[in-house]
């Protein structure tokens, strides 16, 4: 089975900052123990650093996809780079956010974020000082997450992270495939693995049409993964 899972909201609840999102140990020892049995990735919108910042240190089993599809890692090494883009110079958008306390912004591989879930203020104004900036320094893709705001200048989105990871890792005719996910982010993938036959999980409260099956919570995503994991045994 290749199984693709989401990190922030999906593995460990949303954090008001993302460096506090940190995996519960149990809960990794199982995850590691699930990659030694399947091909298990974590597509993630972090770059590397950042995950490990929150993960810790990445078995050989274990695959991650960071920056929303930019790089593919094994464990450590990196084994496909599908960079195309760079990010603007940002000195003037971190100016023009200074005066907005609780708003946090990240550079990443290809792209960048603003998150705003400890922003007290009028969320507007926040929106309106992104877009201005892209209007400046237009993206490839803008994505509008759960409190966070993205640009895209490396041309991929987690439907190609799939689309490519499955191309570097191969997958067989009869593989199942599963992706779960919570986020904006997360429904081009949901989208792709629907396309390719698998199944598409999503995280929330209301299944969008890009999904199979709606999970309520972290605790149901990881109930999900364990059930699926015997049935494959029992196969």
């Amino acid at each position: 089975m290749v199984i693709l899972l989401d990190y922030d909201g999906t593995l460990t609840p949303i954090a008001p900052k993302p460096s506090e999102a940190r995996i519960d140990p149990e809960r990794k020892e199982f995850l590691e123990e699930l990659s030694r049995r399947h091909r298990l990735a974590i597509v993630t919108g972090r770059d590397m650093d950042s995950f490990r910042e929150v993960f810790g240190e990445v078995p050989e089993t274990m695959y991650v996809v960071t920056s929303h599809g930019a790089k593919i890692y094994r464990g450590k090494k990196l084994i496909g780079n599908f960079l195309n883009g760079e990010v603007p110079d940002l000195s003037k958008l971190r100016e023009r956010l200074k005066d907005l306390e609780g708003v946090l912004l990240e550079e990443k591989e290809g792209c960048f974020a603003i998150h705003y879930r400890e922003y007290r203020g009028d969320e507007e104004k926040v929106k309106k000082v992104f877009y201005e900036f892209l209007r400046e320094h237009p993206p490839k893709k803008v994505i509008e997450g759960k409190k966070v705001l993205e640009a895209i200048y490396g041309g991929f989105d987690k439907g190609t992270a799939v689309e490519n990871f499955l191309r570097l890792v191969g997958r067989k005719p009869d593989e199942e495939l599963v992706y779960i996910g919570d986020d904006t982010t997360d429904l081009f993938a949901l989208r792709k693995v629907r396309e390719l036959g698998g199944k598409a999980v999503f995280v929330g409260e209301k299944k969008p049409p890009e999904a199979d099956i709606l999970l309520k919570d972290v605790d149901e995503v990881y109930k999900f993964l364990a059930s699926i994991d015997k049935a494959a045994h029992q196969k």
